[in-house]
């Protein structure tokens, strides 16, 4: 059975969140952990579908859990969602976030927004372990038909140790003047009735295509040597076998050419295992594009639920607080007792926090300003926020650039983009970033610049071994719009990634 866990010091939030998960979601097994040693230790063992975390916990808090849960193997795909009244702190949510993560809801908090949140959650993990599934049958089916073939090679070497080929000699008009017997095993023909009488374009069944000479033709009539010419013939009963012809022009002791003299070898197991490899490899390749159309349409699929999730935020939710501030605020002035006034001070200076709040909540979701006024704008943005929160100073080169990619498209520079300044702002330790853009007859180049502490670059199995995203996820998601990626860093000397995109996207 699929569980829900919880994990608050709070018995009182754990029976509220009991409550709410009995109410929607009878069908999930509700375990609970009042710490957040217990929380790991249980997450650890029953694997949930799904974690509600609080923040502050007396032994380990919500962010150090956190931390641990998405270290961990058997437990960093189980999605997070932190509960906390710290959440109306942009800072908090932003240090959770960064710990790892999913979302972030604020005590006190509505059924219908933490079931919403919990719905995206279920959905997006669902679509995750559908694709690691289908991402590990496909690594079986690989490390399967590697060994069939293997297996198919190896028989293919010991049956060619011990494989009978058959010897010829032609004269000048290519018939043949001794073939040995083995040919009656291998082509099911009399040699009685080959020698001179056969002429080696019939029997190697040559002279088919008009127009056109063979490899070995265009050898004989210039009495020069051929190796290892493959032909197809079809013998008795429709029978299809391969062989490999070799051989060399004879001369007598004048100097004088007086025909050929070759081997042929039945490659016919070779042939077939070399047809069944060449079609397995391209289902392989067909699957492997579909595993990566999967990939960028479950991609697209985030991001609109992303968008519907803060377009509701703002309609619903955004609208709602502004009309009940607007009535709050039209009666502010009024004659009210001292305590009354207060009050409703207070009130007021909530409601403007909850507005600012579920609008910074809003853009963290899907930035309006990435659909409205277009990616570089987004960028401008971007950089605008990274410096009133972190105190770094930006520069924007290029603003008055168009990027006109597919539109859906765009979400993905914008998150590749947020990616690379996220990890500036938790490694680098910059006090300047810099994000310059231009283009060619044929590419977009959007490059970002630090000036902290760099790394020595390691771009390498690990990430792929250890099932990471970071630059890896950069270069998947690159590929899929037949873009690339590339960094340069040095110790001390800051960082330069640079994202190429074809114009021929647009």
């Amino acid at each position: 059975m699929k569980k829900i866990l919880a994990i608050d010091d709070s018995i009182i939030n754990l029976k509220l969140l009991q409550q709410v998960c009995k109410l929607f979601y009878s069908e999930y097994q509700f375990i609970k952990a009042t710490s957040g040693q217990l929380g790991i230790e249980i997450a650890t063992k029953e694997n949930p579908e799904i974690i509600l975390l609080d923040i502050i916990m007396p032994d380990l808090d919500g962010y150090e859990v956190c931390e641990i849960l998405k270290s961990q193997k058997s437990t960093s795909n189980i999605p997070i969602i932190m509960i906390s009244a710290l959440g109306q702190d942009s800072m908090e949510r932003t240090k959770g976030l960064i710990a790892g993560a999913d979302s972030f809801i604020s005590k006190p908090f509505r059924q219908n927004e933490l079931r919403a949140q919990i719905n995206v959650a279920l959905r997006i993990k669902k679509a995750e372990d559908l694709l690691r599934k289908r991402n590990e049958s496909l690594e079986l089916f690989i490390k399967d038909q590697t060994n069939n073939f293997l297996q198919s090679e190896e028989r293919f070497l010991q049956i060619s140790e011990h494989a009978m080929e058959f010897y010829w000699e032609i004269d000048l008009k290519g018939l043949f003047t001794y073939i040995s017997p083995v040919i009656e095993k291998t082509l099911d023909v009399n040699v009685n009735e080959l020698i001179g009488e056969k002429n080696y374009l019939g029997l190697f069944q040559l002279n088919t295509k008009k127009g056109k000479k063979s490899n070995i033709e265009n050898c004989f009539n210039t009495q020069s040597s051929f190796n290892d010419s493959e032909v197809e013939l079809t013998i008795k009963n429709k029978k299809k076998i391969w062989l490999s012809i070799s051989g060399f022009p004879v001369f007598n002791e004048n100097s004088e050419f007086f025909g050929f003299r070759g081997v042929c070898y039945d490659v016919t197991s070779r042939k077939v295992a070399e047809i069944a490899l060449h079609k397995t490899v391209k289902e392989i390749k067909t699957y492997q594009k579909k595993l990566k159309n999967l990939n960028t349409e479950l991609t697209l699929v985030e991001e609109r639920e992303r968008r519907r999730i803060a377009e509701n935020l703002h309609d619903s939710l955004g609208q709602t607080l502004s009309l009940a501030f607007i009535k709050l605020s039209s009666i502010i002035n009024e004659h009210f007792q001292a305590d009354v006034h207060k009050v409703i001070n207070e009130i007021s200076e909530l409601l403007d926090k909850s507005i600012a709040e579920s609008r910074r909540l809003t853009y963290d979701l899907s930035p309006p300003i990435l659909y409205e006024l277009g990616l570089i704008p987004a960028f401008k943005w971007k950089l605008e926020q990274i410096k009133e929160k972190h105190g770094v100073t930006t520069v924007l080169t290029g603003e008055n650039l168009q990027i006109e990619i597919k539109k859906e498209f765009n979400i993905f520079l914008y998150r590749i983009v947020s990616e690379l300044l996220m990890n500036i702002i938790k490694h680098a330790n910059a006090t300047l970033i810099k994000i310059s853009i231009h283009k060619s007859k044929k590419m977009y180049y959007i490059t970002v610049q630090d000036n902290g502490v760099g790394f020595k670059k390691q771009i390498n199995k690990k990430a792929n071994e250890k099932g990471g995203f970071g630059l890896l996820s950069i270069t998947e998601r690159l590929d899929s719009i037949k873009g690339h990626f590339s960094i340069e860093s040095k110790v001390g000397e800051g960082t330069i990634a640079t994202v190429v995109v074809p114009l021929s996207e647009g």
